[in-house]
């Protein structure tokens, strides 16, 4: 069997091409630095609670100084970007049903425009808001170390090393408020992307990825959790983002394993991507290996003489440093690469076992790939160039087929391929066999 690894090796194009986005991605993912993920957290933790009633005139205490904080923070990056990034704060006025009231949650949004493609967008979250034991205490502290100072802190670090990159797509770095009570920052930052039409082509939010000592002592340096919502079937967008994010960590990073969990989130619980896949886009949540549920959302106590909760000195930074990588990584793989193909088509053919696929051309595509997987398989293990010809009315089409994959047995999709080596997303046709069901009589 072709594992993703080989594929890497066997199906890339060859030479200067594919050493651009390696090389690219490289530059970037060394550049991350633990220390400066410590220096946020740190910073984030010292403003004492960042619950959302919290906000006042305080510059040393509260949200709103988390926020200004953040705000200076990416404003700082803005003149190293050559006019590309931009920054904002974004205010919505929400219903906070768990608050019983009317509030204002405001999204710190820092924008790096794409420069071929900007309208196709890439958005990277973490949330800064946080809570303590009881879900109205705006007084005492909350210090939100790990949830969620840590992917907040991810997402700075990643606009930092990447801001000075020009990209073929727009990604957006947003450190999100309200999430503790109810998706509130998020929600409201998805519908006015819908609203306005943006063309979103993937969501990754950053929640609980700085820990890795689990509650059962074991502590666990060598995988992240990527967890993606499926409404029908195994092959939705947020599935093929997951497995986005898995082909370019794979790619780029020699020290984390990307584990693809098929379930939209934590059971029972959810996260900052449900309101983009509500919202019909590609979302994805990356957590870390074990939460320390103990820690989280607790009131800061004594233990055994010292202190106990959310606090930074719980955290591992080395590790925080390999999310931060690999969502470097994933963005940049996807705003470096063309669109994901459009309108793909198989079916099988008469006489071999062979695939016959169909695809519309994506602008800025130096070729295309076939990937496919027998329908057991979770994640892709076999990768081919596709040599496609025109077809349809006036050519408007390309066809190619993928010799000995029996489309009965296998998924199989079609990727975008830059002339620097970068992958789209997959697009996979749509399955047969979806039909409504009567539901049975209860005995």
């Amino acid at each position: 069997m072709i594992t993703i690894a080989m594929c890497v090796l066997l199906a890339s194009p060859q030479g200067d091409a594919e050493q651009g986005i390696e090389a690219r991605v490289a530059a970037m993912t060394g550049r991350v630095e633990a220390a400066n993920l410590r220096r946020s957290v740190e910073s984030l933790v010292s403003f004492g609670s960042r619950h959302v009633l919290s906000a006042g005139e305080d510059a040393g205490r509260g949200t709103g100084a988390a926020r200004s904080y953040l705000e200076d923070q990416l404003r700082a990056m803005v003149s190293r970007s050559g006019g590309r990034l931009s920054v904002s704060r974004q205010a919505h006025a929400v219903s906070a049903r768990r608050l019983g009231q009317e509030i204002e949650v405001v999204n710190v949004v820092a924008t790096l425009r794409g420069v071929s493609d900007p309208d196709r967008i890439y958005v990277v979250g973490g949330h800064y808001d946080s809570i303590n034991g009881d879900n109205r205490d705006a007084t005492d502290p909350a210090p939100g170390a790990n949830d969620d100072a840590s992917g907040t802190a991810a997402v700075l670090e990643a606009c930092r090393v990447m801001c000075e990159v020009p990209f073929a797509a727009t990604i957006l770095f947003v450190c999100y408020d309200g999430e503790e009570m109810g998706l509130l920052g998020s929600t409201a930052h998805a519908a006015a992307l819908r609203a306005a039409e943006a063309e979103i082509d993937g969501m990754i939010t950053n929640d609980i990825v700085g820990n890795t000592l689990g509650m059962d002592g074991v502590r666990r340096r060598g995988y992240l959790r990527c967890f993606s919502y499926a409404p029908r079937g195994n092959d939705s967008s947020g599935r093929s983002l997951a497995r986005a994010a898995s082909f370019a960590i794979s790619r780029h990073l020699d020290d984390l394993e990307l584990r693809l969990v098929y379930r939209g989130d934590r059971f029972g619980r959810g996260g900052d991507h449900r309101p983009f896949m509500s919202q019909g886009y590609p979302a994805v949540r990356f957590t870390e290996p074990r939460e320390d549920y103990s820690r989280q959302h607790q009131d800061v106590t004594v233990r055994d003489g010292a202190p106990y909760g959310d606090l930074p000195g719980f955290m591992d930074f080395d590790y925080l440093a390999k999310v931060c990588r690999a969502n470097v990584a994933t963005l940049a793989e996807l705003a470096s690469a063309p669109a994901a193909p459009t309108v793909v088509r198989a079916r099988g053919a008469r006489d071999a076992y062979d695939t016959r696929l169909s695809w519309r051309p994506v602008d800025g595509a130096g070729s295309y790939e076939a990937v496919w997987r027998l329908t057991v398989e979770p994640d892709w293990t076999g990768a081919r160039p596709l040599a496609g010809q025109p077809s349809g009315s006036g050519g408007s089409s390309l066809s190619a087929v993928l010799e000995g994959v029996c489309l009965d047995d296998s998924v199989v999709g079609i990727r975008s391929v830059g002339a620097d080596g970068s992958r789209s997303r997959v697009t996979t046709p749509p399955e047969p066999d979806a039909f409504g069901q009567r539901p049975s009589r209860r005995r």
